[in-house]
């Protein structure tokens, strides 16, 4: 028989798992278009790249209903697009649970109901128009104080990828609060965004280290970056197939790799590709590349956010024997002249 002790950790090992099914969101989303023609709506993650992520759900007789399971709430988005005349819609939302409704006009004035993190999000949203220059993006903090919940959550991150977009600056307010949250919320996706979105800040620039990562070649073999660069002065060029300034500059980097391949210099190009890799195996073969080639695909690694790109085609980042970063983004005449001074003429 169990004695006390067995019982007692049994119920708390199933109250554990009942809490945590609790927790579990369930949002209903439907939603009503007036005035408009429209086949179909995305549903996307507020934090990822609506061109290449999402859920297309069709749209019958002006409406539409989706639902959205997640571990918890999380700031989500609707686009769609009309053709007569052509226009871009982009309805943010909370997935909560429980029952979203969502309404959109024609004119571009939409509502939506349902959640006490919808209401607090679009009143947010509303005061936040009032707020001039970059008080707009502090107003958070003081909207939020006192509620370390999922919508501040989701409010620091949308704040982080915005200055990672736009290089803008990393202040302790906003650091300080990403803090908080994490330790609150440690199993959220967010907290490990977040710890992404603030590793590149503090590393990714001269005189940081590279972001080691581990991604697969074009065989499907996967490949440590820092097994193929360490103690090498390397380039990691990250690319894409369909980034024609990005290819333009890997090609003028082959002449200097083909006189510095022997000498303790390396270049692995790292392409950003979605679906799949049949655009950028056409593009290896009509570039030439000589080097080794791996793929990010459908941003699985979050490279381009480890390395404070956003959604960019691509960047150029030299480093030195030892991992430290020499150089962003440098011209090859740039490469050429720190490669004389690191391995000679």
């Amino acid at each position: 028989m169990m004695n006390c002790l067995g019982w007692l950790i049994l119920f708390l090992f199933l109250g554990n798992v009942v809490f945590a099914d609790e927790n579990k969101v369930r949002c209903v989303v439907h939603g009503k278009l007036v005035g408009m023609e429209v086949e179909d709506v995305l549903v996307v993650d507020a934090t990822l790249d609506s061109r290449y992520h999402g859920t297309t759900v069709i749209v019958k007789d002006h409406c539409f209903e989706c639902v959205l399971e997640l571990p918890h709430a999380e700031g989500y988005k609707l686009i769609f697009v009309t053709w007569k005349p052509w226009e871009w819609y982009t309805v943010p939302f909370i997935a909560e649970d429980g029952k979203v409704d969502i309404t959109v006009n024609v004119d571009k004035n939409y509502m939506v109901k349902g959640g006490k993190f919808n209401e607090r999000y679009q009143e947010y949203r509303e005061l936040q128009q009032q707020e001039i220059g970059w008080k707009r993006y502090s107003f958070m903090h003081k909207f939020c104080e006192g509620q370390w919940d999922e919508l501040y959550y989701f409010l620091v991150i949308e704040e982080l990828q915005r200055r990672q977009m736009y290089q803008s600056e990393l202040d302790e307010e906003l650091e300080h609060a990403y803090h908080v949250l994490a330790e609150k919320f440690v199993s959220s996706d967010y907290t490990r965004l977040g710890k992404i979105l603030l590793d590149g800040f503090h590393n990714v620039r001269p005189g940081g280290r590279y972001v080691d990562f581990e991604v697969p070649d074009l065989e499907g073999n996967k490949v440590r970056l820092s097994d193929i660069i360490k103690g090498k002065v390397a380039v990691i060029d990250l690319w894409a197939s369909w980034c024609m300034p990005c290819r333009a500059k890997a090609k003028a980097m082959i002449p200097i790799y083909e006189k510095y391949k022997d000498r303790g210099f390396e270049i692995v190009g790292v392409a950003r590709e979605f679906k799949n890799t049949d655009r950028l195996k056409q593009a290896i073969k009509l570039d030439g590349y000589p080097w080794l080639q791996l793929v990010e695909l459908d941003d699985g690694c979050r490279i381009w956010t480890q390395y404070m790109l956003g959604n960019a085609g691509g960047g150029v980042f030299l480093v030195d024997r030892d991992g430290k970063i020499l150089a962003v983004n440098p011209k090859p005449e740039e490469v050429l002249k720190i490669l004389e001074q690191e391995l000679g003429e």
